[in-house]
């Protein structure tokens, strides 16, 4: 936050938030939810997305733009670990390949 001259209280009271929640966020303890990444990168002045992309979720605005694809959303996803991520990135191109072979068959 220092990058943009803006201590943990400062940004609580912009986001309407107290200072306890936002030291959560920076210790990993919790994440803020898709609203509030919005509302922190406007705060911020970050790129529409660019937060919300690092926690694993995809906002309207940008998933309306260009949806950011399933493994990418996995691999960003900051609660998941190696093994989770291989299973799921997994489980998702077999259902991809599944949904590939009944469309190809009709």
């Amino acid at each position: 936050m220092a990058a943009a001259h803006m201590n943990q209280r400062a940004l609580a009271k912009a986001a309407g938030v107290t200072p306890s929640a936002v030291s959560q966020w920076t210790l990993g303890q919790t994440a803020p939810r898709p609203e509030m990444v919005a509302k922190i990168e406007s705060i911020l002045s970050l790129p529409e997305g660019t937060l919300g992309r690092w926690l694993g979720y995809t906002p309207a605005s940008v998933s309306d733009r260009a949806m950011a694809s399933v493994i990418e959303a996995i691999e960003a996803d900051p609660r998941l670990g190696e093994r989770e991520r291989e299973l799921l990135t997994a489980m998702y191109r077999q259902l991809v390949r599944q949904r590939g072979a009944e469309q190809g068959g009709k």
